[in-house]
């Protein structure tokens, strides 16, 4: 009878954890995800606008809009321009062309003045990521797709 009670307790266990797990939504955060994924340093010092994730099964959608100071946005276009992504010659409003995608590694993708800022694109068959930051506002939005 013991041994069956352990049992029980045992597979309770298991099983209360991985529904802990799962229920609990974790996932990088965004200002990390995009930080690392886009090779730049977004500053603390920002407001949240918008932090949205959305699923469908296996394929998910992030979406991260912020809003900064002067010297943050100053901070972060500097970290644009260090980004081992970023393109001098390259310059697009609302999209990239391929000629523009820097290539480091396995990974293809750019960050191309605008005339309101920069925008960021990459080259990915299944991890979609874009951005545009609008200097003039001071708002960055952040986009990741998962097909």
């Amino acid at each position: 009878m013991k041994l069956i009670n352990r049992g029980l307790i045992k597979y309770g266990l298991i099983i209360g954890m991985i529904l802990l797990i799962t229920k609990c939504n974790y996932r990088t955060s965004s200002h990390r995800r995009f930080s690392q994924a886009l090779d730049i340093r977004i500053p603390d010092d920002f407001k949240v606008i918008k932090d949205e994730y959305q699923e469908n099964w296996q394929d998910f959608a992030v979406t991260y809009e912020i809003t900064l100071t002067d010297e943050s946005m100053l901070k972060l276009t500097k970290s644009i321009r260090e980004s081992k992504f970023y393109n001098p010659q390259a310059f697009g409003n609302d999209y990239v062309s391929r000629e523009m995608l820097v290539e480091h590694g396995e990974d293809k993708a750019v960050w191309a003045r605008s005339d309101s800022g920069y925008i960021f694109q990459n080259d990915s068959d299944r991890d979609g990521y874009s951005a545009k930051i609008d200097t003039i506002s001071l708002i960055a939005e952040f986009h990741e797709f998962h097909d």
